[in-house]
Parts: structure tokens; sequence; C-alpha cells
């Protein structure tokens, strides 16, 4: 892992940054925190920025046109504390325009954009804090601690999950660790990072649904030049059961998914990385999601009936992208997707469609099988 230790963080007026109540012409973080439908979540989010041990922030909640009485929450931590700006809507314009509107208002030197409904540890922004002041990173990266709940809101569980990689990576030996990020989860998360907000001119996030942060992320490391990674989950990731998109039924789910495999497979190439064991990694990836996609085909929202289903795995044979990377596919998730893999390399349009009526049987019954067919990856 190649390491550059100079102080090459932004220089930027500030006051004091452990004074609670700091003020700043140009604080060292801006805090972007979009806001739609979360006012059972908001004040727990305000509470954990408020009690950061690094305190140069400046707090910046977009209100997405949401019905709730967030935006009045707000209001009422603002009066007290000028670091926290409140920016509205007049309409809800989704969650990728809210985060850019909050962009566009940013002072500080480097961003974080946390989900409100998440918790953060206290000590998060003096970690990242810390890295800054003695490297030139133009990113750092954390992990997370993903904390399950059911439709009631009780916890059923948690596990935390964090960088594979360590330290300070810069020019190959970043763009090596890409993958080992999109492996374990933490490539297509925005709020487990922290950018250099000057390396996020001419960009913004793309409308789009379930990939929209990896679309951004892949943007942004493609030029970036220098990472640091925390060996840490100080990020607790609330999945609540019907409540994360995820857990929707996205008619788009194939096509958007496909599309992150070919910008993730785009960029490696463009870094000289493109060989076997590349393609064999993304291959693992891209399978997973199709078999996804065959589970979710025989969902009646698809409106597939079988014929439909044997025309769509046709169509699939025939795509470019399924031809380069499934044929030198190796499961990096275990049996099941080895079992996966190995039907999709047969392009018998029958038995990917028997697979995807097994997985959609599996999932219909709630067992915990499926639950670990989703941790395949």
């Amino acid at each position: 892992m190649d390491t550059l230790k100079k102080a090459g963080a932004p220089r930027v007026r500030r006051n004091d940054p452990n004074a609670a109540g700091a003020t700043s012409v140009a604080p060292f973080f801006s805090i972007i925190m979009p806001s739609y439908g979360v006012e059972r979540y908001i004040e727990a989010a305000l509470d954990d920025i408020q009690s950061q041990a690094f305190a140069d922030w400046e707090l910046i909640v977009v209100d997405d046109g949401s019905p709730d009485n967030a935006a009045q929450l707000v209001r009422e931590r603002m009066a007290s504390d000028g670091r926290i700006r409140l920016v509205q809507h007049d309409a809800n314009r989704g969650l990728s325009a809210a985060r850019n509107t909050g962009l566009s208002h940013a002072r500080g030197a480097y961003v974080w954009i946390p989900d409100p409904d998440d918790r953060y540890d206290r000590t998060l922004l003096a970690r990242v804090h810390a890295v800054l002041t003695d490297t030139a990173a133009d990113a750092v990266v954390f992990g997370c601690t993903e904390e399950y709940f059911d439709a009631k809101g009780n916890l059923t569980g948690s596990r935390s999950i964090v960088p594979p990689v360590s330290g300070v990576a810069s020019g190959d030996a970043l763009h090596r660790s890409i993958l080992d990020l999109e492996e374990a989860t933490l490539y297509g998360y925005a709020w487990n990072k922290v950018y250099r907000r000057s390396g996020l001119s001419g960009l913004a996030f793309e409308t789009v649904p379930l990939i929209e942060d990896i679309l951004f992320n892949i943007a942004f490391f493609q030029n970036a030049s220098v990472c640091a990674f925390l060996d840490d989950a100080p990020y607790r990731y609330a999945k609540r059961l019907n409540a994360n998109l995820t857990n929707k039924f996205v008619p788009e789910y194939y096509q958007v998914h496909r599309r992150r495999i070919e910008a993730l497979f785009n960029q490696q190439r463009a870094w000289g990385l493109d060989n076997q064991q590349v393609r064999s990694r993304l291959g693992s990836l891209y399978g997973r999601f199709i078999m996804s996609a065959l589970e979710r085909n025989c969902d009646s929202r698809a409106h597939l009936d079988h014929a439909g289903r044997i025309v769509w795995c046709r169509s699939l044979f025939a795509d470019p992208l399924f031809l380069t990377l499934i044929p030198g596919a190796t499961s990096r998730g275990g049996k099941v997707l080895s079992l996966g893999l190995a039907v999709l390399k047969t392009r018998s349009a029958l038995a990917c469609c028997a697979l995807g009526r097994l997985i959609h049987l599996v999932r219909g019954s709630g067992s915990r099988m499926y639950a670990r067919l989703k941790m395949q990856r």
C-alpha cells in the first residue's frame, strides 16, 4: 500500500474547532443532510452532529418538500446553534436533487453527506479530521454497522463492516483497492465517505434509483489521487423492513445494476486494470444481480409470464457484458452463488427461469435461507 504523508489538508479560516458554538467563514466540514419524511429520526441525528468531539462544521439540512414537521425541529436547533442552516425545496425533488442543493451551499474544505435516519459516533469527525491533517487525502472512507429493524422498529440484529483496505493509498494502489471496497459493499455509499470539496467540482448526483451513490463515487474516484481508510465503523446504518428503497420493487432493477457493473468495468479498464481476475470478480458481482433479477421477474409486478421470462433470458445471453464477464466468473460469495453462476454459464433459458422461480419461492417462504442468499457477494 502506497502511503503519502504531508500537511496537505486545505487551510481554512476558522475559530476554535472545539468550541461548541463556533462559527466559521469557511468551516472544515460541510455536512449535508437531505430530509424527507424523517421527523421520527432527525432529532437523534441532530444530537449526534451537535455532540461531535470536533466542532468546526456547518450542517446544511435540505428539506425536500417534506410534509412532516422535521423542518420546524431543525429551526429550533438553529435558534441556538449558528452552525446549522436550513434550505427548503418548494416541492419534493428527490434525494439526488436534495444532495445537489446541499453541495451548492457548502463552504467547507471537506463534505460529508449522512442520512438523517442513521446514527453516528461522536468521534467520527474528530477521527476523520486527524487523518486529514496528516495526509493529502482527497477522501476518507470508513466502515459502518448495519442495524436491522423489524416493521415495528425493534432492533433485531447488527453486523459491522470495515474497509478491507487500511492506511493511506494513492495511485495504482488506490485503484486496485476499489473492487475490494465494492465487494465489501462500501464503495457504493455516499455517507461512509468524506470528500475534498474541490474534488467535487462538476460532479452531481444523478436522479436514478438504487445506484446514484455509486455512480457519484465512480466519477469522484476516477480523478482522486489519495484516499485514507479508517478500520472502524463509526456510522450506524439503519436497515428498516419495508423502509429502505432496496426492499421495494423497482421495475428497472436489472437495468440499473447492469449499468453499475458496466461503469465499474469501464473504470477498471480506464485505469489499465482489465484482466481475467478483474473480469472474474466483476462477473461474480454481476451474477448476483442477475440472480436477483431472475427472482424479481417472477413477481407479479414485473408483468412477465413464463414466455416473457424466457425472452428476457435470451436477451440477457446476447448481451456483450454478459458474454464478457459471466463465462469466467468465479464465486466470491459461497456455494449458492457458485450454483447460480453455473446455471448462468449454461445459457439455458429454462434452467435460469427455474433458478429464478426457486429463489422466488425461498424468498416467499420467509426462511433464513433467503437471508443467507442475499449475503452472497
